[in-house]
């Protein structure tokens, strides 16, 4: 079956799902809204009471809101606890036990259905002598329910319509062009009063896609490349075509499409390269025989007969990945220039040794500098700095490690930035596809401090892979902090927008990831780094594979000495 397309805005049909949050108490700290929306249920503006000392909790009832009598509410908190063996929440009259957990040590979030209560009574038993802390945050009691609501994005429609953006109350300001309905972070699509089939639906979503990438002048576009036609193979095929259509096209992280359902059979590789100039040298291998036949910074030459001179990394990277059994042909200089050629087998699992596994966790590095890995942008990492505020107190320098983070949450990533920023600040700046105005995102002044000493020194680690709210982060430290540095061996990787996930609605387990969607650019003090990423202010030249992270790790230590 081969098909055309016919494309044409009227038959667009999306949708989104509103989450509708109906509050049965709050506490005295006052109402706010408790849903932001890609990061469920996290309130900026509540209130924190430690436990240790406050044993009744008095929640205010919002008289607007009936109880339902065949729904069990839900109460939600954060909570923060040291040294802590268990917490139980009690009826303030009958003494009963409502809720209880032996939490660990650190900031989690608490959810669990609970009864209509308004005066609830807490009893603390600590584990042991020590120093503990028992503080929970943001408590709320009532009902959330999920409804889908019908619209057309209005990057696509070209119209300004919608709500205003609400970033409960992080936002001291934000353009009134960007609205509330251009952040929803997941939609659905169909084409109305169509009953055509999937491949249809796929073509038209392509069409409005492609028709409305926001980087055709930021980005290198291969418009040579065509679109696949033939469905005659599957929708598994087609789909896993159309993810190579986009790769191959725009190279941006920001876009792929995939099937949940189709089953994917995982590559893998027991080789590592790393770019050194302009040759690729091992820098890592994962398989002992191989181990044998080949040393670290050796030259690959050659995979399965291609010569690596004038491809991609990206491409060097693909060809060296298989399925499990399939065999690979690696042809390799030594450092004497002797040529020679391995040929091998890939597995299905390697043994990942332990300089390759990175620290994830909030450590220190001697008395005065602390570590901390930060993988993505969510409330996770929030927690953990938060979490740790006490100990940043004593140190000269903290270290935040965004290697091969891929971004996040925005509205996380300036909550993580006003740890740092005590005073209001632009986050970024947005520019309308339509009008080209350019207006300022503005973090109110009103959040939390980590209060940390005024001298201590920030170096935030980068690579090609750091991308979009990472780089937000890297940059506002280093132009808000006099003591911030970003270090590196490269540029970041240049791809900062809003990533929406789009589903069929004639399958749901087709979903697209891609920035088309976005009514604005982001901008950087009015400059796009979109293909051009962030230069590191201290550049660490990487002569060997042992100055990798894997090995001796020369950007970690040049950031615990400059």
């Amino acid at each position: 079956m081969l098909f055309r397309s016919s494309f044409g805005y009227s038959q667009n049909n999306f949708a989104f799902l509103e989450k509708k949050v109906d509050t049965l108490y709050y506490s005295n700290s006052g109402y706010s809204n408790y849903n932001i929306p890609s990061v469920d249920d996290f309130n900026i503006n509540g209130g924190t009471l430690n436990l240790l000392n406050q044993k009744t909790l008095v929640l205010n009832r919002n008289k607007k809101i009936s109880p339902l009598p065949d729904k069990k509410p839900n109460i939600r908190f954060q909570l923060l606890s040291k040294n802590i063996k268990q917490i139980s929440l009690l009826d303030a009259k009958t003494k009963a036990i409502l809720w209880s957990i032996s939490p660990k040590d650190g900031l989690t979030e608490v959810e669990a259905p609970f009864e209509d209560i308004g005066t609830i009574d807490a009893e603390v038993i600590k584990n042991g002598n020590g120093d503990a802390v028992c503080e929970i945050k943001n408590v709320f009691l009532g009902y959330s329910s999920i409804h889908k609501k019908e619209f057309t994005p209005n990057t696509v429609s070209g119209k300004s319509q919608g709500i205003p953006y609400d970033s409960y109350g992080l936002y001291a300001y934000y353009p009134g062009f960007d609205k509330e309905e251009d952040n929803k972070g997941t939609l659905y699509f169909g084409m109305k009063n169509n009953p055509g089939s999937v491949y249809e639906d796929l073509d038209h979503l392509t069409a409005v896609i492609e028709k409305n990438y926001p980087f055709y002048s930021g980005r290198t576009v291969n418009k040579e490349i065509m679109k696949p036609k033939d469905t005659t193979k599957g929708v598994c095929s087609y789909v896993s075509e159309l993810n190579t259509y986009f790769r191959q096209k725009f190279n941006d992280p920001h876009f792929s499409v995939k099937d949940n359902e189709c089953p994917v059979k995982k590559k893998n590789t027991p080789v590592f390269v790393y770019k050194i100039g302009r040759e690729y040298k091992i820098s890592g291998i994962l398989d002992d025989s191989l181990s044998q036949k080949m040393n670290l910074g050796e030259t690959l030459v050659a995979i399965d007969g291609i010569p690596l001179k004038k491809i991609s990394d990206e491409k060097v990277n693909e060809l060296l990945a298989k399925i499990p059994e399939n065999r690979t042909e690696l042809e390799i200089e030594d450092v004497n220039g002797k040529r020679k050629k391995i040929d091998y087998s890939h597995h299905t699992a390697y043994k990942i040794p332990s300089n390759f596994i990175q620290k994830t966790e909030f450590s220190s590095i001697g008395d005065g500098v602390a570590y901390m890995k930060i993988r993505h942008i969510d409330k996770e990492a929030l927690y953990e700095l938060i979490a740790h505020k006490e100990e940043l107190k004593n140190k000269k320098k903290l270290i935040l490690d965004l290697r091969n983070n891929g971004g996040g949450d925005f509205l996380i990533g300036a909550q993580i930035l006003s740890l740092f920023i005590k005073n209001e600040f632009s986050y970024y700046q947005l520019k309308d596809k339509f009008s080209d105005k350019i207006d300022q995102v503005i973090v109110s002044d009103k959040k939390q401090a980590l209060e940390a000493s005024p001298q201590l020194e920030i170096r935030v680690l980068v690579n090609k892979n750091t991308s979009c709210v990472a780089e937000l982060i890297a940059y506002n430290l280093k132009k808000y902090s006099q003591n911030a540095k970003i270090i590196g061996i490269e540029n970041t990787a240049g791809a900062l927008s809003v990533l929406y996930e789009v589903f069929l609605e004639k399958n749901r387990n087709i979903k697209f990831r891609t920035n088309a969607f976005s009514r604005s650019r982001i901008m950087l003090d009015g400059k796009s780094i979109e293909g051009k990423g962030i230069q590191p202010d201290i550049h660490v030249d990487i002569k060997n594979v042992k100055d990798l992270q894997p090995y001796d790790d020369k950007v970690l230590m040049t950031a615990i000495s400059k």
